[in-house]
């Protein structure tokens, strides 16, 4: 049902995004502006203050603030540079567990027009913000700049952002936090394909003072993009040193190179940003999250995702039947539930023994597997594993039958193409190399019983260029390969519902909510060092549940298995091991790791994270603990993790949630031991005063199952 105003004449416009909110409203001149945002947003009053006194609520060059970036640039067809915005018409859809408001502006002078979207989720308080722009100029305007969003906030001296930029591959999810500073602060990622792996399009934001996980405002973002992303942090002070700066935030899309020629009656959607408000700090940041995640982003939420052993970092590409026969069969005995032969299983007249050739070229190599995938398949499903595969369907060596045939499918300008890790990345605009993606995963799914693909794109854009599009529009391509890729994948969901994907970009590189909702789960990085990873899924949890992010045991960095075991299983639960090279005691520790595993997984992909002991704390970074928790019933699955020595008291886990006058079985595991776990009874108050941290050795870990005693 939609509730439309044709004019809107000074009223508030309110957006209740669920315990958060904002308030806009049109001042005389119809220039919209931001009243009220925040926990209060939504019931901000207009009161005798001018309207025009109160911030743009979305800035354009030109538009009144000539000393500040705006949101919006365009290069309108006759060449004109600035563009006014002025409120034309307000409407608003009742959705499933929400509503969408429109609120459409156009320019006072020219055909154009900018609708802002606004998408609630009360049930979680995550809300959605984007623009689309279209216009009926005599030719084309050009996009210089198109944020999503660039609401204004008030910033405190001691306010901080935790940013995620890190250094690239086997780096992703680095913890920043730091300080606001006068200027302007910009957070962009680069590469189209795989912009994640340099810097998550996710940020948090203490505008308050520091932040804190149980208290204080608190507000994530995350940027619904499969390619470039820029936060710009603008932080003006006022003339008393000690008064709160204006900080206007400014997200979408990066445009840097992305100039995009926009034809008349053609309509650009801006990425989407998800973000929310909440006052009781980082924690309650990550509820919404997560609720919003499971109930909008993931596909089959309710499904736990499967115990998944691959053979990647046990043969890399040296490998042939008996070998994998081998690793199925360790698979199977350990209680794996898939197997994933990784790469290095296709290529003919170039076989793919190394990452120089045969990446295109989708035929089994008959010298490494003569018999094909089948028996491999049928040997997985005889140990009661599924059985899945590895491709790499947008990407191309040149040493291939594929670009022997079809030199002109990939991405490039009028140079010739630089290879970048050997290979150079296919061209999405191009409707037979849509198709032929796409076919890649049918032609993999050819042999009944595979099941479940790993989706890898190892290379970024370094050529931005497609002879689909004319001279002057070359720089469409940053936006326009997002949106074919993303119905390259769409059609791959079409054609195979039932078949998970995993999401994997060189490691990390695709972590974003928009490309998400195609896949099932994502490979969090490359980087499987287990000291590394646990303050990597630390980090990434504060925006996605454990169901998203696999997490494998390696050999990484060196560390004891039954270490690398506790460690994954607070994520989605994997093995990427030599499993004939395992010791008696490795292979004790893996088995009971997987036994916990198909204890806990329903809980730790599925239950409410609670995090108890930060591995990011400013004073000790050397420890961690975290819990997954069943609201309903209590149950609950603790970690704990000594990453490094330390000389500082040992904290107190309290488990606040248990209820005091109940009783609970607790089973407290340590993987490097042998002979099972202890179980005890201990009170609910005994529980929420606090369990002892018994870790003095770095590289050391426990797991407690916590259950209510029934009756």
């Amino acid at each position: 049902m939609a509730d439309d105003n044709a004019v809107v004449d000074g009223s508030a416009v309110r957006v209740d995004a669920g315990g958060w909110g904002l308030t806009w409203a049109a001042d005389d001149a119809g220039c919209l502006r931001q009243v009220g945002l925040g926990p209060e947003g939504a019931t901000a009053q207009l009161g005798e203050i001018p309207l025009a006194l109160f911030p743009d609520a979305y800035p354009t060059y030109g538009g009144g603030d000539a000393l500040r970036p705006p949101a919006l640039r365009i290069t309108h067809a006759d060449g004109s540079l600035t563009t006014r915005l002025v409120v034309e018409h307000v409407s608003r859809m009742v959705e499933p567990g929400g509503e969408h408001v429109t609120m459409r502006c156009r320019d006072e002078r020219f055909h154009l027009h900018v609708e802002h979207h606004l998408r609630t989720h009360p049930a979680s308080g995550v809300l959605e913000q984007w623009v689309e722009i279209l216009h009926e100029e005599p030719g084309p305007v050009r996009l210089m700049s198109y944020d999503s969003m660039s609401p204004l906030l008030l910033a405190s001296p001691d306010a901080e952002v935790v940013q995620f930029v890190g250094g690239g591959w086997a780096d992703e999810w680095r913890w920043n936090e730091e300080g606001l500073s006068p200027g302007t602060k910009s957070l962009a990622s680069f590469g189209g394909v795989q912009p994640h792996l340099q810097a998550a399009p996710m940020l948090l934001l203490s505008p308050s003072g520091p932040g804190s996980e149980r208290s204080g405002d608190s507000l994530g973002c995350s940027i619904q993009w499969g390619g470039n992303t820029r936060f710009d942090l603008d932080v003006r002070p006022k003339g008393d040193l000690a008064a709160p700066s204006e900080l206007r935030l400014r997200c979408g899309a990066n445009p840097l190179g992305a100039e995009y020629l926009l034809d008349p009656g053609v309509r650009f959607v801006a990425p989407a940003v998800a973000w929310t408000w909440a006052t009781t700090g980082r924690a309650e940041v990550t509820r919404r999250f997560h609720i919003w995640t499971r109930e909008r982003v993931l596909r089959d939420p309710n499904r736990v995702r499967p115990v998944v052993a691959n053979n990647w970092e046990a043969t890399f590409f040296d490998f042939d039947e008996a070998r994998i026969l081998d690793l199925i069969d360790q698979s199977g005995e350990l209680g794996a539930e898939v197997f994933l032969l990784d790469d290095g299983w296709f290529g003919t007249n170039h076989p793919r023994d190394d990452d120089t050739a045969g990446l295109g070229d989708w035929d089994v190599d008959r010298a490494k597997l003569p018999n094909g995938l089948a028996p491999l398949a049928d040997a997985a499903a005889a140990r009661g594993l599924r059985f899945g595969i590895w491709v790499e369907p947008e990407m191309v060596n040149p040493l291939s039958e594929l670009y022997v045939d079809h030199p002109d499918w990939v991405v490039r300008d009028s140079r010739e193409p630089a290879e970048h890790r050997n290979q150079l990345v296919l061209d999405p605009l191009i409707d037979e190399v849509r198709e032929f993606e796409a076919s890649v995963v049918d032609r993999a799914l050819c042999d009944p019983g595979i099941s479940y693909v790993k989706w890898d794109a190892n290379r970024p854009i370094t050529d931005p260029g497609s002879t689909q599009l004319g001279p002057d529009r070359q720089a469409n391509l940053w936006v326009d390969q997002v949106h074919a890729t993303w119905a390259v994948m769409d059609e791959v969901v079409r054609r195979h519902p039932e078949v998970e994907l995993m999401l994997c970009a060189s490691g990390g590189g695709r972590t974003d909510h928009a490309t998400l909702r195609r896949f099932h789960e994502f490979w969090t990085s490359d980087n499987t060092d287990p000291v590394t990873r646990v303050r990597m899924q630390w980090a990434c949890s504060h925006f996605f549940p454990a169901a998203a992010m696999a997490a494998h045991v390696t050999r990484w960095g060196g560390r004891p298995i039954h270490f690398g075991c506790a460690v994954a299983l607070s994520g989605r639960f994997g093995l990427d091991l030599d499993l004939l090279a395992l010791s008696s005691d490795e292979w004790a520790a893996c088995r009971s790791a997987v036994a916990l595993a198909k204890r806990t997984q329903r809980l730790v992909q599925q239950g409410r994270l609670v995090r108890l002991v930060s591995p990011m704390d400013r004073a000790d970074r050397s420890r961690a603990a975290l819990a997954c928790i069943d609201p309903g019933s209590d149950e609950t699955v603790l970690f704990a993790y000594q990453l490094e020595a330390s000389n500082r008291p040992s904290p107190s886990l309290m488990l606040d949630w248990l209820d005091p006058d109940a009783t609970y079985t607790v089973t407290e595991t340590d993987l490097a031991v042998a002979g099972g776990a202890a179980v005890t009874q201990r009170s609910g108050r005994e529980l929420i005063d606090g369990l002892d941290w018994q870790l003095t050795e770095p590289e050391t870990a426990r797991v407690w199952e916590i259950t209510p005693v029934r009756g």
